[in-house]
């Protein structure tokens, strides 16, 4: 008995491929849609491999689902009957999620060998990392380059700041960041008495991580920050990272600080570095808003930027309270700015002395990550994303740059580690 045909997506066109059915004496039904082809349910197609990595990977992570769905049915010469971009992007949302899926159970399995949770928790204690080495660079070598510095600072105030000066060969650096895309709407509004109100639009999130380790890197994104940290704990465990000292930058933002702070409460070695860009932009912002005129602000950033510069950030503090009342307008924006720098004391290292030693002073790496896997494809006018869409290509995105776009269309799996 003739099947329906099965239908394929492939790199060279759609396909209806004709099926066969037999009975045999006993009973027995052999069917080649079943039997030899993937199972399909309704209006499903099968896409190959081909098919995906030019759709998907070279097309939908860079381009739009309609230019992609145009440009493959034109080269295909199927400009009528071709793949419709509806089908495309929800064939690329169903792939990204299948790889988000893949890669918590991946993080479930590690965490299981290792003694966490199921929520990245530890069930043994800090002290079974004891034997933790705090490997720094030489004092000799950091003496050679307090020695270069310019300006009267003290040496023992510059040595005397909270932050180490860690080994890079023994260190992983980890810049990690939310980046948000606007958002689509649950419903339109059709003539309600809401609906000339201004539109309050929320934005759909995602945590991307970028960790180096000497010349290797990886890039991990995930839907929060908590999960993406899951993630991150398994990674470093996997890749037999413990007994390094990671390194964390970031942009200051007490939520992410504090949730990196939960959770890697069990292992010793750790430590989150301000990023310098962003300290600038913060106190560049909130003395616009407490300063009267822009002269005084320059005046009190040209005093102030030396001072977090090298690290001296109980001085910094000292010199904002002592600033004139009658040169501040808002004091509320002042004691914000205070606030913030004592908050985040112990993050400020002293940028001059570690670009001196050649180590890193900023998440560029991480926002550059950003970019690349998130805000490059997704933030254009008029684009607006659910929060699975968005994930589910950002997936695949970090996929891509991580050299596991064609592991993961031929076999469904990671290698999950560091390359070069």
């Amino acid at each position: 008995m003739i099947e329906d045909g099965y239908r394929v997506d492939g790199e060279v066109g759609r396909f209806h491929f004709t099926t066969h059915r037999s009975k045999a004496l006993n009973g027995a039904i052999y069917n080649t849609a079943t039997e030899v082809f993937q199972p399909l349910k309704g209006k499903q197609w099968y896409r190959t491999v081909g098919f995906k990595e030019i759709a998907i990977i070279l097309g939908d992570v860079e381009k739009s689902y309609r230019t992609t769905a145009r440009l493959i049915n034109r080269v295909r010469f199927q400009p009528k009957d071709g793949t419709p971009y509806r089908t495309l992007q929800a064939s690329t949302e169903s792939e990204g999620a299948e790889l988000i899926d893949y890669l918590e159970n991946k993080t479930t399995r590690i965490f299981k060998r290792h003694r966490f949770t199921a929520d990245g928790a530890y069930n043994g204690t800090p002290e079974d990392f004891g034997s933790c080495d705090f490997k720094v660079l030489s004092e000799q070598r950091v003496a050679d380059a307090v020695q270069r510095i310019n300006g009267d600072y003290s040496v023992s105030e510059l040595l005397g700041n909270p932050v180490c000066f860690e080994d890079p060969s023994q260190s992983v650096n980890i810049a990690i960041d939310d980046v948000g895309v606007k958002r689509q709407t649950d419903k339109r509004s059709q003539g309600s008495a809401d609906s000339d109100k201004p539109s309050q639009r929320k934005s759909a999130y995602s945590t991307v991580v970028r960790i180096d380790h000497d010349v290797k890197r990886y890039s991990l994104v995930g839907g929060s920050m908590k999960i993406t940290l899951r993630y991150l704990i398994a990674f470093l465990l996997a890749n037999r990272l413990l007994g390094k000292r990671f390194q964390f930058f970031t942009d200051g933002h007490t939520v992410l600080n504090d949730t990196i702070s939960r959770g890697f409460n069990w292992y010793p070695n750790w430590g989150i570095i301000l990023d310098w860009f962003h300290l600038v932009k913060k106190c560049k912002e909130q003395l616009s808003l407490a300063s009267r005129g822009r002269l005084i602000r320059k005046a009190i950033l040209t005093d102030l930027m030396p001072l977090l510069w090298h690290g001296l950030t109980s001085q910094a503090i000292e010199r904002l309270e002592q600033i004139e009342p009658s040169k501040i307008k808002n004091d509320e924006s002042l004691a914000k700015l205070i606030a913030y720098l004592e908050r985040n004391i112990e993050m400020i290292p002293c940028y001059a002395l570690r670009k001196r030693l050649g180590l890193c002073n900023s998440s560029a790496r991480g926002e550059k990550m950003n970019d690349r896997i998130v805000s490059s494809r997704q933030k254009h006018n008029g684009m607006s994303w659910s929060k699975k869409g968005s994930l589910a290509l950002a997936a695949l995105t970090a996929a891509k740059l991580n050299g596991e776009d064609y592991t993961w269309l031929t076999k469904k799996e990671l290698a999950f580690k560091l390359a070069a």
